[in-house]
């Protein structure tokens, strides 16, 4: 019964952290700092991810282009991230895997001015490196390690990237809820404290005026 007990509050004590953790990454969103890294890492991905569509051909495309043809697929790209010319499955997916990426940047880049020496940080880090490596289009059978593969196996790396980019892909999701608790949970911890120092001014103000 004990060890019944201490398995339910364990799991009760996560579920609230990673509770907290969700409201830290909502609350980043009003801070210049986490909005800036979050809009770049959005653009970046979200147009990287959706030139993944295409597969190894969609970067030959790109690198044989002159520049007007590299603008028209990065604009193709950039607009795929908002459904525009994706089906609906494909283009869920890789919003989905957008979104996550660019908040655990932000919260990373954020977290990274106060809890420089942070073990979650750290770990954060390289979580956020595995997402990047694992994410694509696991339906299209490519990744961003797709084109790495393919230069060093040659065509017969073909046959292996579509297993990669799902288990990676698979992978970093799992991985990546771990490293939004941690790293969202410091987040909140930051901005609680901020938000109870600022009071804390504020009646101390208010009482040498008094």
């Amino acid at each position: 019964m004990s060890g019944g007990k201490n398995f339910y509050s364990k799991l009760q004590r996560w579920a609230d952290e990673f509770k907290m953790s969700l409201y830290g990454a909502i609350l980043a969103f009003s801070e210049k700092r986490f909005l800036t890294a979050f809009i770049i890492a959005f653009i970046f991905f979200g147009t990287l991810l959706n030139m993944l569509v295409g597969g190894a051909a969609g970067f030959a495309l790109f690198s044989s282009a002159n520049l007007g043809g590299k603008l028209e697929i990065l604009r193709d790209a950039f607009l795929g991230t908002f459904g525009v010319g994706r089906e609906f499955i494909d283009w869920l997916f890789i919003f989905f895997m957008t979104i996550l990426q660019a908040t655990l940047i932000g919260l990373v880049v954020f977290v990274f001015k106060y809890r420089k020496d942070s073990a979650n940080l750290q770990n954060a880090g390289i979580i956020t490196g595995l997402i990047i490596l694992g994410s694509g289009c696991p339906t299209c059978g490519t990744s961003v390690l797709a084109p790495i593969i393919i230069s060093i196996a040659g065509s017969s790396g073909m046959a292996v990237v579509g297993t990669v980019s799902w288990v990676l892909t698979v992978l970093s999701i799992v991985v990546a809820f771990f490293a939004l608790k941690k790293v969202g949970f410091e987040t909140y911890a930051i901005l609680m404290e901020e938000r109870y120092n600022s009071k804390k001014k504020g009646k101390n103000e208010s009482r040498r005026d008094s």
